[in-house]
């Protein structure tokens, strides 16, 4: 039977009360019972909720995310945690022009002199103040704020300006880059230029940020141009960005904003209603069978003054006013109580429970900035193992995250420092300014490839972890580096190993100079080994 004639059946039935003609066997179909719907995400009508399509408020989410930076304990330590795992006193450059790039496009560079010269200039450059539009700050202190900012405000726009042969960085607050005002006639301009101005960025058609609009005064703006003859000279450090479409960033807190609010108010609720219960010492419970007698009535200072002389309440010693106070001290007293009644002292078990809910609840809000809750809290009170997968889970987060600062803040300030001592002659870079005119990207691309490391995670047990990389060597890789010196100072944070190395060569000639010599390690005055000792001691 068609579907035709089924309606059919159905319309006969309503209009004539004929019942509908019965199906043969042979005319059901597998298929009759299925139906097509549009799937929503549920499977049971209003489980999930509403659809909400969120459009950020970027200016309210920035003011509630830099108020909860000022109220919160739980903000402001989890962020500062986090920046200094992340920066901690800066990121050190390591320069790797790519060699064998170069040496294809016919360029012949001694990776070697160039990495020693760019190195230092940079440090330089980068730990001086002259590095600062405001003459305030250096590049690391620039990098840290600028990262506070950025993930606390949600963004933060960052202008390099070259001023007498010298690069400055100069932070803007994301809250100053906002689109112009309607009187304004940067609109037609961007228009006339076949871009877009969305939340104080203009767009081209393809995305790419063309200008920023920063707001400097009421009705007052400056277009800040994102490109200079090719060269990055403004842009976006996001802390969080919502969709791809999203032209500005929001705060990585924006997701627990009201829990903390919460958090907050319970914490304070319950401190201060321990506080107020401390302020009552006794309370005195009556049952059916009390007369209702004070036990303590001798203790109790009378509102008024009984003399009648001035009809003033007392003060007490501190000069407060007594207005039927216990006496500061029971002075050890047994009292004989009236029947049926009881002397109890305020008690209450909320302050048993508030470090389990509080702490639940710190847990969350560092899993949703990817921090482990012992390294915010700096509480490292777990066994081995799980120290161990903590750390090593939290040195993956720090890797990401410096991967990312570094892409967004300081391979673009590399970049452009570095195109300007090429400039000055200041570094040699056979090619570059040729692959500049000719629009080499390769070459540009293979010179300023770089590295910034910072503060390494340390382990737990060193010994264990090299012996555990050992035994996956096997014996054939036994006598096998696992490290440079280069790397093993970086690991301990022990500054530069070249410098380290020519400052300890010029402390041994010192030594000789001086007549001191350091023994020679033989046979006779090798130091005993850990077994002989253990031998000694038996």
């Amino acid at each position: 039977m068609s579907f035709v004639e089924r309606v059919k059946d159905v319309f006969r039935y309503v209009r004539t009360g004929e019942p509908p003609r019965s199906r043969s066997r042979h005319e059901v179909r597998a298929y009759d019972n299925i139906y097509t719907m549009s799937y929503t995400g549920e499977k049971n009508l209003g489980e999930i909720g509403p659809v909400i399509d969120y459009k950020p408020d970027y200016p309210i989410l920035r003011l509630r995310s830099w108020q909860s930076f000022l109220e919160s304990e739980i903000t402001q330590t989890v962020i500062k945690k986090f920046t200094t795992w992340v920066i901690g006193s800066g990121l050190k450059l390591q320069a790797e022009p790519l060699k064998t790039v170069l040496k294809s496009e016919r360029i012949t560079l001694n990776p070697e002199e160039f990495n020693e010269v760019a190195e230092a200039r940079f440090s330089v450059f980068a730990n001086s103040t002259s590095s600062d539009y405001s003459g305030m700050r250096n590049l690391h202190f620039n990098a840290k704020e600028g990262f506070i900012n950025a993930i606390v405000g949600g963004d933060v726009l960052v202008i390099l300006r070259y001023i007498d042969e010298q690069v400055k960085i100069q932070l803007v607050d994301g809250a100053h880059v906002c689109s112009p005002m309607m009187g304004n006639n940067f609109f037609n301009e961007a228009k006339e230029r076949g871009n877009v101005i969305r939340h104080g960025v203009e767009l081209s058609k393809t995305g790419e940020h063309v200008a920023y609009y920063v707001k400097n005064d009421v009705y007052k703006y400056e277009r800040i141009s994102a490109k200079n003859e090719g060269l990055t000279v403004a842009f976006l450090v996001y802390g969080m960005k919502y969709r791809l479409d999203s032209v500005r960033g929001i705060p990585l807190i924006g997701t627990v904003l009201e829990t903390i609010k919460k958090l907050e108010r319970y914490k304070e609720a319950t401190v201060g209603s321990a506080e107020e219960r401390q302020k009552i010492a006794y309370f005195i419970e009556h049952g059916v069978g009390s007369t209702g007698e004070n036990p303590l009535a001798k203790n109790l200072s009378k509102a008024f003054d009984v003399s009648g002389e001035n009809n003033e309440i007392p003060i007490d010693i501190q000069g407060k006013q007594m207005a039927d106070k216990i006496a500061a001290t029971t002075n050890k007293q047994a009292f004989n109580l009236p029947i049926d009644s009881t002397i109890k002292a305020p008690d209450s078990k909320m302050e048993l429970h508030f470090k389990d809910f509080y702490g639940v609840n710190i847990d969350l809000v560092c899993a949703a900035l990817s921090i482990p809750p012992n390294v915010a809290l700096s509480k490292y009170d777990s066994n081995f193992s799980a120290s161990r997968a903590a750390l090593k889970d939290w040195e993956h987060t720090i890797n990401v995250n410096r991967a990312e600062l570094v892409f967004q803040f300081y391979s673009k300030v590399y970049r452009f420092w570095l195109h300007t001592e090429i400039l000055k002659n200041k570094i040699s870079a056979p090619g570059y300014l040729g692959a500049i005119a000719e629009g080499n990207w390769m070459v540009i691309e293979a010179y300023v490839n770089a590295r910034f490391i910072g503060s390494s995670v340390p382990h737990i047990d060193p010994v264990k972890e090299v012996t555990a990389e050992r035994l996956k060597l096997g014996v054939t890789g036994a006598a096998i580096p696992l490290t440079t010196v280069e790397k093993a100072t970086e690991a301990l944070n022990g500054g530069g190993s070249d410098e380290n190395m020519m400052q300890y060569a010029e402390e041994l000639k010192e030594a000789k100079r001086l007549g001191l010599e350091a023994p020679v390690v033989s046979e006779g005055n090798k130091p005993p080994s850990k077994k002989e000792e253990d031998e000694t001691e038996d």
